[in-house]
């Protein structure tokens, strides 16, 4: 399965972050001459009995639903007079990560776009955020947007050489076709303190490290011939460690605008404590981030 970049969702919630991920969307709406879908979750819940209460029975959530929706109507009008063709907007019941997956199921759905707060709470890092959930339900792409709104020019495609890093890097390449791509892969050498532990000479090392360092420059040639054309112009860049801080540092070294990750279905608890590539780049990562799941 191949995904597509549009239709194009994007989530608001009138933020200032959110902001940023509607104009990243209407800038992809634009570019690859996509419809955009505006969504505005009605998240009803606690809060929503409480602010009932606290104002002694003067909201309610019709009056919210119409607030929103006189601010989407707004938000629509200048989407169009920014030269986005086919726009429309729509309040959903119930929060994103219940509601995306539905419309995923009965929808054309591509990328959805939504504005990234960082790490975030604890409670948010404990229960995982709606692009960790999103991701993980496996339903569309998620692209997390932090930075300033302008042309993607450097684009790093992660790599682990499974399926979901060779969708990932396909979706990559059409999403961003003007900017420069780089294909970084971790190459972790696990045995090296076996081998140490076990009295192996300094030539041993070394030459297992140059065996480990060669058949991982083998399987990147390979994958990036994978990737079709587009492949071939690819800068390839294997860095040598454990996956997260490779990517930490590579989003400096390189100046990188974008990471794409493929992401496998992961548990929450599994994906939250000990830890992922995707849940470390969703939350520590100071770029925008596409979060790619693994298709049938």
């Amino acid at each position: 399965m191949g995904w597509n970049i549009g239709p194009l969702y994007v989530g608001t919630d009138f933020s200032a972050e959110a902001d940023r991920a509607v104009e990243r969307a209407a800038r992809l709406a634009r570019e690859h001459r996509q419809p955009l879908h505006v969504l505005h979750a009605l998240e009803e819940g606690d809060w929503l009995s409480r602010v009932e209460r606290l104002t002694h029975g003067q909201f309610s959530i019709e009056l919210l639903r119409k607030a929103a929706g006189a601010r989407l109507a707004r938000l629509r009008g200048r989407l169009v007079a920014d030269g986005v063709a086919d726009v429309s907007c729509e309040i959903v019941e119930g929060p994103l990560h219940k509601v995306l997956p539905m419309i995923a199921g009965e929808r054309d759905c591509g990328v959805f776009a939504m504005g990234a707060r960082g790490e975030g709470s604890l409670r948010e890092s404990l229960l995982g955020s709606t692009a960790d959930r999103v991701s993980r339900s496996g339903s569309l792409p998620v692209l997390l947007c932090r930075n300033e709104v302008r042309p993607w020019r450097r684009v790093a495609l992660a790599t682990d050489f499974s399926e979901a890093s060779r969708q990932a890097a396909r979706l990559g390449l059409r999403l961003a076709p003007e900017a420069s791509h780089y294909l970084l892969h971790a190459c972790e050498l696990p045995l090296v303190s076996h081998l140490a532990f076990a009295n192996a000479s300094a030539e041993t090392r070394e030459a297992y490290h140059r065996e480990a360092w060669q058949e991982a420059g083998r399987q990147i040639l390979d994958f990036a011939s994978e990737l079709g054309p587009a492949g071939a112009s690819i800068t390839r860049a294997p860095r040598e460690g454990p996956p997260a801080a490779v990517l930490s540092a590579f989003v400096l070294e390189a100046d990188i605008d974008l990471v794409v990750l493929g992401v496998r279905p992961r548990a929450r608890w599994e994906a939250n404590l000990l830890g992922s590539t995707a849940f470390f780049a969703s939350h520590r990562l100071a770029c925008d981030v596409l979060l790619v799941p693994q298709g049938e």
